[in-house]
């Protein structure tokens, strides 16, 4: 049986403090990252239009190079004149010469952006001497004034990025798109689950995963609202010595009971993997809670796919599908994100040699969940679920090319 609650309890705001904490102590701090992640739903001032934001923090191996950031992509060919003369020359030693040295990442990344139709990332570089995480004002902070700051508080983010068109020609490296963002941001964690899943590889807190989010954000001029009630907030936490892979996620506060035709609002769920060859599947509807663990004992079987759909009036989709299902239970999940709402994220990955993890995610999904009870040989509908604004994601770690 799966860990069920049949009466809502409070957020042991104890355990979110814990595990929002900073994670990169021993070996990790030369082959490790930690990422935190908020997303929120937001409504244009100009068009009315209903856009979906995130903002994360990713630290990679901060003890490699702490007062410097080292960017696994930029190049590094051999520049002196000397060197130059052997290129010209066409000695065998060109080779070695012209083979760019690959390092071992090391920096704070912010990254922000949009989710939606005309998407976009903005990512910001630093130092990791820059970064605060031990102060009891903040779960963390970067930067050196109050004009480049970005900070996540215990209720509040805020922050701004800003990269201009001649950044990126100077600086393919950083891996974005040019323009600007701001957010001020505050935030009320509702209700999540703990623990998530931890191992020494790779652990997950889902501790936010219906978050309260109120605030501005202001993307390249235009200004977006965020409201309590309509933010559907999610606030994560990932860190280990790298990304799973493959890297599954879905997650969505905004649901909509096909039973009573209700509306959810105490309601949530996630899921993400892929962790010990199993998803980590969580729901939570109106009190009640189904809690499947990958890295427990109890036994569930997992069956889940990404998969592009036929392209139709729509245009181009992909089709996230997961199916769970044990003695006790069943969960079938269905959610369809349009591809032109949707962008690859990219993440240097810890071990270096020009690894990426590659995400390909939107923010405005849209499908369904379905909870069944067994019943000897039957199953009982326990809840059938429209989904809206699903935050969806699934990616694999690649090679660059040089």
């Amino acid at each position: 049986m799966p860990t069920i609650i049949w009466v809502g309890t409070a957020m042991d705001l104890n355990k979110v403090s814990r595990s929002r904490r900073y994670r990169l102590t021993g070996l990790l701090k030369k082959n490790g990252f930690d990422r935190w992640r908020i997303s929120a739903s937001a409504i244009s001032a100009v068009t009315g239009e209903e856009c979906s934001f995130f903002i994360e923090f990713y630290v990679v191996n901060p003890a490699i190079s702490p007062d410097k950031p080292v960017l696994g992509f930029k190049s590094r060919l051999p520049k002196t004149d000397t060197d130059l003369q052997y290129a010209l020359a066409g000695t065998e030693s060109e080779k070695s010469l012209l083979t760019e040295e690959l390092v071992q990442p090391s920096f704070v990344m912010v990254k922000a952006g949009k989710l939606s139709k005309r998407g976009k990332q903005l990512n910001a570089y630093f130092p990791c001497s820059a970064l605060v995480t031990d102060s009891p004002e903040y779960v963390v902070k970067v930067g050196s004034d109050d004009k480049n700051t970005c900070f996540i508080k215990k209720n509040s983010t805020g922050g701004s990025i800003s990269v201009s068109g001649t950044d990126l020609l100077e600086r393919p490296e950083i891996l974005g798109n040019s323009g600007s963002i701001a957010w001020n941001l505050h935030y009320s964690i509702e209700d999540g689950f703990l623990p998530s899943f931890r191992s020494k590889q790779a652990n997950w807190a889902c501790f936010g995963a219906r978050t309260s989010i109120a605030g501005t954000i202001v993307m390249d001029g235009e200004q977006f609202t965020v409201s309590k009630d309509r933010s559907y907030g999610y606030f994560d936490k990932n860190w280990g010595r790298s990304f799973t892979n493959p890297f599954l996620h879905l997650s969505s506060s905004n649901l909509v009971s096909r039973i009573s035709g209700r509306k959810l609002t105490e309601s949530c769920f996630a899921i993400q993997g892929e962790y010990n060859k199993r998803l980590c599947i969580f729901t939570s509807i109106e009190g009640k809670k189904l809690e499947f663990h990958a890295g427990g004992y109890k036994n569930y079987n997992t069956i889940y796919e990404c998969t592009q759909m036929p392209e139709d009036e729509d245009g181009v989709k992909l089709h996230w599908s997961v199916s769970m299902n044990n003695r006790s239970h069943v969960i079938d999940v269905d959610i369809v994100c349009n591809a032109e709402q949707m962008f690859v994220r990219d993440y240097e990955c810890p071990e270096g040699n020009r690894k990426v993890m590659k995400l390909i995610g939107g923010g405005n999904g849209t499908g369904e969940v379905k909870i069944y009870r067994r019943i000897r040989k039957d199953l009982e509908l326990l809840e059938d679920i429209h989904v809206e604004s699903c935050l969806c994601e699934f990616g694999n770690i690649e090679t660059a090319q040089k």
